[in-house]
């Protein structure tokens, strides 16, 4: 079995050992402990066995570990490319620091995986199906709690929620919202857009238990309601954007 608490305090003290002096540091530590959360859920609702659960549940964990290497090397304005799914591995990896999470080594391979495969557009072709499992789980939790942050917490500076409020949106990301699919944050113009990336995560979750949850909890609505366009065009737009993606939510629920 997987001792989840150690495996808690032992993030805990790897990030608070980095000495990171970044801010987003702490809410990326609140970020994954209710990734890991999500993971449990989803993995129950698939009705895994108990050491499973525990395994989707230390991914979750595991995730976005790498994110603390960013922080520690990457300036603020993050114009920097870095994959934190592969620098993850690379900290697990490294003088076998994965033991300090799990003692036996039966499921590294799996944990690698899904840590790498976790941020990636789309999952590489070729994953056996135990390995694809957890991808998916992993993936649907950490885009579960994302778009929770999106509605809750993730625009709390004034300036930022001005920054939404008198922006535009880009078409080419509002093109793949209408074609209901993952949106291209490369083509994103304005803060507004983080608006449609959020969204449009709704379209790449794999398990219909992750869209009775963006239902139950509407996170859409309240995401793009708690703004106050500027711009007609814009706020035209965010009310389709907001019918697609719930119209979306409820034809997929299985």
């Amino acid at each position: 079995m997987i001792d989840i608490e150690n495996a808690k305090k032992e993030l805990i003290n790897h990030v608070n050992e980095l000495q990171i002096d970044n801010p987003r540091a702490q809410m990326k530590v609140g970020h994954i402990i209710r990734v890991a959360e999500n993971c449990k859920k989803l993995a129950t609702n698939l009705k895994l066995t108990e050491e499973q659960i525990q395994l989707a549940e230390l991914i979750g964990l595991l995730h976005d570990i790498g994110r603390f290497e960013q922080y520690k090397i990457l300036d603020k304005d993050k114009k920097e490319k870095f994959d934190h799914g592969e620098a993850g591995v690379e900290v697990l990896k490294k003088d076998n620091y994965i033991r300090k999470y799990i003692e036996e080594d039966t499921y590294d391979d799996i944990i690698y995986t899904a840590v790498y495969e976790h941020n990636k557009y789309q999952l590489s072709e070729g994953l056996s199906q135990e390995k694809e499992l957890f991808c998916k789980i992993i993936r649907d939790a950490d885009k579960l709690d994302l778009i929770y942050e999106g509605a809750v917490i993730y625009w709390e500076k004034p300036e930022r929620m001005k920054q939404v409020e008198e922006g535009r949106l880009s078409e080419k990301m509002l093109e793949d919202i209408y074609q209901k699919r993952l949106a291209d944050g490369r083509n994103k113009i304005s803060e507004t857009d983080q608006i449609l990336r959020f969204a449009s995560y709704v379209f790449d979750v794999n398990f219909s238990y992750s869209l009775i949850v963006l239902k139950k909890n509407d996170y859409v609505s309240k995401m793009i309601d708690k703004f106050h366009y500027q711009i007609p065009e814009t706020k035209d737009q965010m009310m389709k954007v907001k019918k697609i993606v719930n119209e979306y939510i409820v034809d997929n629920i299985y």
